[in-house]
């Protein structure tokens, strides 16, 4: 009953005691403690020994009580304690208040915590004092004390109340009745105490519940981390304590350069700023997932990348385990995109120009005949022509409103196929009636916009002021009156594209003030996705808008008489309407040798100076396109670049498919890749081609002169004997 009166007695007075501030900059320790005696009332002794300053920083309010045990923290630290004798308090230095009159608590005592020196008698019930004695001594100050009475069987500690607490946790820890368990410490040097004793417990709790479950007796094993020194405390049977060391050993081991939890990535072909973002998403989703199913995620949320856009690098912080599962999707996410390399066609032709495009239409729909789908979407101003009046599927006209196509192989106008836009540009550049606009070639990356723009600036007036000295101030704005085209394709698996289309036509309408810079503009917008196969063709047409052409007709002389000169000449302006189409091819570029084809193909066009369209449509193929391609793809093979060398292999056999080097070289891949019989295919047709090329010796092979047949037959006997036939 004492003690509850003592314990409502303490709670009274703290909600009656005051709150005060405590803030001390550099202030002699001996002033400290007048402050504190005349806050408490309680009366001190200062040894002579206690000398220093202090340094107090409290921004919030505390009580009295509390700034009591602050008082006694702040002596520990300066190495003196409390110890009281009588009605008055001594305050001296700890190292020799173990031998003065300090409070002896014993067991089940309940005190506060506090930074004072007292004396704990801990009575043990299954350990003996002195191999209690020898697991605490490290864990204590140099001014503490721990001795070991084996008469009564405890140990008697004098340490700071705090640390003392520390202590009895541990003991109540290791003072357990056991059989055979013997107590050990560990000392660890690299590994860190706190995680390795959970995995310990952990594996060892696991083989405790699966013995019980097979109802075999099982030891306890228990490791207790003691952070401050990085050591482990073991209690356990010899042959476990034996398992606990050896496996420690293998744990505590120093971690190797390269080795730690920063690892730097860089990456050959994604941006960095960009995968980092997909990267970082993958642990949250991950852990909202496996919480879910009660199972620990694969990577925690530990984990940090950080992009560096300068080296392009990613900047990994995570552990061992999980950079290697990151490093496995970077790997997959790395890769070379594929790009698309687009040839646009933009002209005008007049309203009243018989041109027939041979193309299926889609508006505001979806077609699909097979070559691919289109869907449309337009906006702009009226009138639009709409699609009801097709009738013939095979050869239709082509309406006049704002319209799509998806073209076959060639492109039909007019009743001739062309095979690509530069034929249809060759052959229309010099007709007065079709005014090609520009005809724009662009690479790209498989999901990135391309765009150009054609057209002019012009000034418009924004403000005009005059002053009263009749000064003009007149601003300008600048703005684009051009044809804008932009895409954004998107390469399938099944090598379709998918493009996103937009245009854009500003014109100056007719008749505008473009003098007074005050012009009107008339725009057509339109809004495109099309999903098309490889090399087929876009036309978009039905753009309509109108030129205004100026003439004058004079009688020679008469005509420039001044003012009777307007007696013989007139002056008119010819208003004409022109419909504009825009062609687009693209072409999916899958590695090196693609782009070097295209690069071959465009230098022998910038070559073939004649306009002749015949001499486009019927121009042979350049078979030197084919050898340099050949002798490429073979530096390839020589570097050991299987894949690069094959690419180059089979571009030039698309241009030449008798030519007999890329042959037997791409035999020679399919044979290192272990495709036998796609070898011997390559070697035979070789022996089938029999020209004099191939059968002249032209190879050296230690010593000796060799004709691509006889390598041919060679290696197709090899193949045989390897069972490739």
């Amino acid at each position: 009953m004492g003690q509850g009166v003592g314990e409502a007695q303490t709670v009274n007075n703290r909600v009656n005691e005051r709150y005060i501030t405590i803030d001390f900059d550099n202030v002699d320790i001996n002033l400290f403690i007048k402050y504190i005696s005349e806050l408490t009332g309680k009366n001190f002794i200062v040894d002579p020994a206690v000398k220093g300053n202090v340094t107090i920083i409290s921004p919030t309010r505390i009580s009295e009580t509390d700034a009591y045990q602050v008082f006694e923290s702040v002596l520990e630290i300066q190495g003196f304690t409390t110890v009281k004798a009588g009605s008055v308090i001594k305050i001296i230095p700890s190292v020799e208040a173990r031998s003065k009159g300090i409070d002896t608590i014993r067991s089940g005592d309940k005190v506060a915590p506090e930074d004072r020196v007292v004396t704990q008698l801990v009575p043990l019930k299954y350990s003996t004092p002195l191999e209690m004695q020898k697991i605490l001594q490290p864990l204590v100050s140099k001014t503490s004390v721990i001795i070991a009475h084996t008469q009564s069987g405890m140990l008697i500690i004098t340490d700071i109340l705090s640390n003392i607490n520390r202590l009895m946790s541990i003991i109540e820890t290791l003072d357990v009745e056991y059989s055979r368990e013997e107590i050990d410490v560990i000392a660890l040097e690299y590994a860190n105490a706190v995680k390795v004793a959970t995995i310990i417990n952990t594996i060892f709790q696991k083989a405790a519940g699966a013995k019980q479950a097979a109802r075999v007796a099982t030891s306890t094993v228990r490791v207790v981390p003691y952070e401050r020194i990085n050591t482990l405390i073991v209690l356990a049977e010899p042959i476990d304590a034996a398992r606990v060391r050896n496996l420690v050993a293998k744990l505590d081991t120093e971690t190797q350069r390269g080795e730690g939890n920063i690892h730097v990535l860089y990456l050959q072909n994604a941006r960095a700023g960009e995968l980092a973002k997909v990267l970082m998403a993958i642990p949250q989703q991950q852990t909202t997932e496996q919480e879910e199913e009660g199972k620990a995620p694969p990577i925690s949320k530990d984990v940090n990348i950080m992009p560096d856009e300068e080296t392009n690098a990613l900047i990994i912080t995570a552990s061992r385990e999980e950079y290697g599962v990151l490093e496995e999707v970077i790997k997959k996410l790395d890769i070379p995109r594929r790009m698309v390399y687009l040839e646009a066609l933009i002209m005008e032709v007049a309203e009243d120009k018989n041109l027939e495009v041979g193309v299926q239409w889609v508006a505001g729909g979806i077609f699909d005949d097979g070559t691919g789908q289109a869907v449309a979407g337009f906006s702009g101003e009226p009138p639009f022509g709409t699609i009801e009046g097709i009738t013939d599927i095979e050869s239709p006209v082509l309406p006049s409103g704002f319209t799509l196509g998806v073209l076959k192989q060639g492109i039909q106008i007019g009743g001739v196929t062309f095979p690509n836009i530069a034929a249809v540009l060759k052959a229309f550049q010099n007709d007065s009636e079709i005014n090609i606009i520009s005809t724009p070639q662009l690479l790209t990356t498989d999901n990135k916009k391309a765009e150009i723009l054609v057209g002019q600036n012009v000034p418009f007036i924004t403000s005009q002021n005059t002053t009263t000295a009749q000064q003009d101030y007149t601003q300008y704005e600048y703005r684009d009156i051009a044809t804008k085209l932009s895409i954004t394709p998107q390469i399938s698996q099944a090598d379709t594209l998918r493009l996103e289309i937009s245009t854009e036509v500003t014109r100056l309408k007719p008749g505008s003030d473009e003098d007074q810079f005050r012009p009107s503009t008339f725009r057509r917008t339109a809004d495109t996705t099309v999903v098309v196969r490889d090399h087929d063709t876009i036309v978009i047409g039905g753009i309509i808008g109108q030129d205004a052409t100026e003439s004058e007709f004079k009688v020679p002389l008469l005509g420039d008489i001044p003012l009777l000169g307007w007696l013989f000449k007139t002056q008119g302006t010819t208003n004409e309407t022109v419909n504009m189409f825009i062609f687009i091819t693209p072409h999916i570029i899958k590695n090196p040798a693609d782009i070097a084809g295209v690069t071959l193909e465009k230098e022998d066009r910038l070559s073939d100076a004649l306009p002749q369209v015949k001499e486009e449509l019927h121009r042979e193929v350049n078979l030197e396109h084919s050898v340099i391609l050949a002798d490429r793809g073979y530096e390839k093979l020589r570097a050991g670049e299987i894949q690069a060398a094959k690419d180059y292999f089979v571009e030039s056999l698309r241009i030449d498919p008798t030519n007999p080097y890329a042959l037997i070289n791409l035999g020679v891949v399919y044979e290192k890749q272990g495709k036998y019989q796609q070898a011997i295919d390559m070697y035979q047709e070789v022996i089938e081609t029999n020209t004099e090329q191939v059968a002249r010796p032209s190879v050296e092979s230690d010593g000796n002169t060799f004709s691509l047949l006889e390598i041919a037959r060679q290696n197709i006997e090899h193949l045989k004997k390897k069972g490739g036939d």
